[in-house]
């Protein structure tokens, strides 16, 4: 059995980083259609930075990173970059171990406390965060996909990361997406190297060793979703929102939908679908009845990329191709970035609510965190092939509170 002890007092080693121009978020007001949900309220930050490459650079971010919270410090590890160059000019994506530690100060600033190492190099894992650690299960590195998991933890007698390994996923996959209800983690979808993923797999982290249970597959093969549980009026749910499949054709579906999963039921049922479609974004449970999603992929860009990558596959002239093959150079060049609208879904009502906007580079393929009163998303990637050095914050406030 897996044990959790009381989190650490505070330490002195902490390091100030630069303070980061902030906005703040009028209030607004969220209805429903069977309620009206009270007044919210987003402050927004570029709350940190992560820290200085061990080159001397400045970090350019990375997309795909392990990120949660053990005993009260933020763990970021791991993810992929360009360093040399975007993928379309020839850059090669890399891909990285190292892990950053952060605290909080006597102001409540995001500070760096320390860096340490992971066992190996990795990317796009399914992460989550426990009362044992931050889970990550399969992703990717420069050896392909992996299917071992580990618990990243904060050890508070040895003031360091460390890892443990858990059992193995059944199969290798990549890009899928993990939630916690109760002890258990929950994994579904992801790619695997035969295409899109519909499973749906189950871990018990006080019975480790019994390994991973197969439960009802989601209702379609889809990776880059969304995954959260929620405690609603006794019942324990889990929710999939979004995601994408690449067809056989090469062009992806990305996908509306929202998936409910009833523990108790042991069955998928189909809810009231997003506004649009959605992929690689993230989000979290905010309370007992409403769920949030910030940013992701509509994948106008993203589906215009794919027609011209299988219109080059297909054309026989030379001098076509290089004419379509500059066309898709620009489209990446010149990638707008991502959605920055915030969706609320209500579970009572069955409805979705724009209810914000991030006003900074909307970060995909990252995790979204909530610490004490404070949602945090950490880097991610913001535009082809361009990551986020930044830590993003927005501050969670209701009247009364």
């Amino acid at each position: 059995m897996l044990q959790d002890t009381s989190c650490s007092e505070s330490l002195n080693k902490m390091t100030q980083l630069p303070a980061i121009a902030t906005a703040t978020i009028m209030l607004l007001n969220i209805s429903c259609s069977d309620q009206q949900s009270p007044l919210l309220s987003f402050h927004w930050k570029q709350a940190a930075e992560l820290p200085i490459m061990k080159e001397g650079h400045r970090s350019i971010g990375f997309a795909g990173p392990v990120a949660g919270l053990h005993h009260d410090k933020l763990i970021f590890a791991g993810g992929a970059n360009f360093p040399k160059g975007m993928p379309w000019l020839g850059g090669e994506k890399k891909y990285y171990d190292d892990i950053y530690v952060f605290d909080k100060n006597n102001n409540n600033d995001i500070v760096h406390y320390g860096s340490f190492k992971l066992p190996s190099a990795i990317a796009y894992a399914a992460v989550c965060t426990t009362p044992f650690g931050v889970l990550y299960a399969g992703g990717e590195n420069e050896h392909g996909i992996s299917d071992k998991v580990y618990l990243l933890q904060w050890d508070i007698t040895t003031d360091a990361a460390v890892t443990m390994e858990l059992p193995s996923l059944p199969t290798a996959v990549t890009n899928a997406a993990a939630t916690l209800s109760g002890n258990t983690i929950y994994i579904a979808g992801g790619e695997m190297p035969s295409g899109p993923s519909s499973q749906f797999l189950s871990l018990d982290l006080d019975e480790p060793a019994a390994g991973w249970k197969q439960l009802p597959a989601i209702p379609r093969a889809v990776s880059h979703t969304v995954l959260n549980s929620i405690d609603h009026n006794g019942r324990r749910l889990i929710f999939l929102a979004g995601g994408r499949s690449r067809q056989a054709d090469g062009i992806s579906e990305l996908y509306r939908s929202l998936y409910e999963f009833d523990l108790r039921k042991n069955q998928w049922t189909e809810k009231k679908s997003l506004p649009y479609p959605l992929s690689a974004g993230t989000g979290l449970a905010i309370d007992s009845d409403h769920l949030v999603l910030f940013g992701g992929d509509k994948g106008e860009v993203f589906h215009q990329v794919e027609e011209l990558i299988v219109a080059i596959g297909k054309e026989k002239d030379e001098t076509k191709k290089m004419q379509l093959n500059n066309q898709k150079m620009n489209v990446q060049s010149n990638h707008p970035g991502f959605s920055r609208e915030v969706l609320m879904y209500s579970v009572k009502s069955d409805e979705w609510s724009k209810i914000d906007s991030i006003l900074f580079d909307s970060p995909v393929t990252t995790t979204a965190i909530k610490w004490d009163d404070v949602i945090i998303i950490p880097s991610g990637e913001i535009r082809a092939g361009v990551r986020s050095p930044f830590i993003l914050s927005a501050k969670i406030s209701t009247p009364g509170k």
